[in-house]
């Protein structure tokens, strides 16, 4: 997925992210796990960890002329060609260059179990990895396609260790899964940066050398080979790997629809009680939220989606986000019963950074003391409301007090612990207690026609997110 943090998911000029594609809860009694999931991991990986650049999107030339105009025609070839469009200074890297990085890709040090156990620990109850991105590089030898590991790694296959390790560990398992195939494709797509030509209509089309070149229309022929490959590849992922919980859809190929490459009812016969995302038929189980939080409570299931470091996949030198900014986003997705979906990914050796094990650690401890205001809850009843993000079970609600930024949510433009008054009305009642749920401490309050007001003092605030646990009467 990476994209910069304008853009969707969609791969071309499909749907941004504030198009939600339409949801209707699941029925199935083995689907039902997922609205109460709550904290899931979003693994990115693939062959774009060889440089340790952004997944996919990194082969894409002129996203800076998305929102610029430049006038000077030299000025705008050089971009295509020259212009720094990756992170961290990275010189820019042709679709050619870039699928040349799967002859190098091997990983010695693939081991999802370890970092499936500490996500466990962290207070993860899901996991969702790239079985492919829009590069077309499928992590498993197949038999459809021919950018896979059948042709490189003397067919090994990735996928099998990541389901193993999450059933070893109670995670369910869900497959990202990259309708559009930009390898499958190369011949006739356009690789300029979608939406470049917006502000620069005079800008030519590219190829995966990133030379001008007037793109081939896709005939009947190519669109068939194409749908076929892609059912083909999902029903692969969903025989060869036992039971699956989650398919994450991404995008759809150029001319053709979901239907059209494989149905809804086809999925749900090879996996009667999987949760579908609607990225792919324009329906499915949940609705889809990416980077931007939903300004209302969604209707239905939902999961918001968001990268830990800015960026969905692992790459070099990029600070992650605040931890506290992590837990707040979770705090406020469980408000609305919304899953989060956080973002990583392993480097080339498949194992993951030293600072994904320090961040999940931090998690762990925060989980330890706090994970019943954020698991097995639902949104404060009808009738109730308050200030911060809150949570609700049985006679007991949860209260949010989150941390600050200033800028970018990372650790070094989080402000400091302030104190502040939570509030929560409609209450029939005086709480039976009130407390602070990581310490267990009580804390005073006062009650008056149904609105409870609690002083949360400085000296009783953390850089993670402070949670009010409000006892009612029986």
């Amino acid at each position: 997925m990476l994209r910069f943090p304008s853009r969707g998911l969609m791969a071309g000029v499909l749907v941004a992210c504030a198009a939600v594609p339409a949801a209707a809860d699941n029925p199935h009694p083995d689907a039902q796990w997922f609205p109460e999931a709550g904290f899931g991991l979003f693994v990115h990986w693939g062959i774009a960890s060889v440089r340790a650049i952004n997944i996919s999107w990194s082969m894409r030339p002129g996203s800076v002329l998305k929102t610029r105009r430049i006038d000077d025609p030299a000025e705008r070839e050089r971009i295509v060609r020259e212009r720094d469009y990756n992170l961290n200074g990275r010189p820019p890297l042709s679709p050619e260059q870039y699928w040349d990085m799967a002859k190098s890709f091997n990983p010695s040090r693939y081991d999802p179990d370890r970092w499936i156990q500490a996500a466990k620990e962290a207070g993860f109850t899901y996991a969702v990895l790239t079985t492919r991105h829009h590069e077309g590089f499928a992590l498993w030898p197949s038999a459809h396609g021919d950018f896979n590991t059948s042709r490189f790694m003397d067919g090994r296959d990735l996928v099998r260790p990541f389901v193993e390790a999450c059933r070893r560990h109670g995670l369910k398992v869900g497959f990202y899964y990259s309708p559009p195939d930009w390898h499958f494709d190369r011949d006739y797509m356009d690789f300029l940066y979608p939406g470049a030509r917006s502000k620069n209509p005079e800008l030519r089309p590219v190829g995966p050398d990133l030379a001008p070149r007037v793109p081939r229309t896709p005939d009947a022929a190519h669109k068939a080979a194409y749908a076929a490959m892609v059912r083909g590849q999902v029903e692969e992922l969903l025989t060869r790997y036992g039971k699956i919980d989650l398919l994450w859809f991404d995008g759809k190929p150029a001319g053709l629809s979901g239907d059209q490459c494989i149905t809804l009812a086809r999925i749900r016969e090879l996996q009667p009680g999987i949760v579908i995302n609607p990225r792919f038929h324009g329906t499915g189980d949940f609705k889809t939220h990416e980077r931007k939080f939903p300004a209302a409570r969604p209707s239905g299931w939902a999961e918001f989606c968001d990268p830990w470091t800015g960026i969905w996949s692992h790459s070099n030198g990029v600070s992650f986000r605040a931890n506290g900014f992590v837990l707040g986003t979770l705090a406020r997705a469980r408000a609305w019963r919304m899953n989060f979906l956080l973002s990583t990914g392993p480097m080339e050796n498949g194992d993951m950074h030293a600072d994904v094990y320090e961040n999940l650690a931090e998690l762990r401890s925060w989980m330890a003391a706090n994970r019943s205001s954020v698991s097995g809850v639902r949104p404060l009843p009808a009738g109730e409301t308050a200030s911060v993000p809150a949570t609700a079970r049985n006679g007991t609600r949860f209260l949010f007090a989150i941390p600050k930024f200033d800028g970018s949510p990372i650790p070094a433009h989080q402000l400091p612990p302030v104190a502040e008054t939570l509030t929560l009305s409609g209450l029939a009642a005086k709480p039976a207690s009130v407390t602070l749920l990581g310490t267990g401490q009580a804390l005073a309050f006062d009650y008056a026609k149904g609105t409870l007001s609690v002083p949360l003092p400085v000296d009783v605030r953390t850089r993670l997110v402070d949670v009010v646990e409000i006892s009612l009467p029986d």
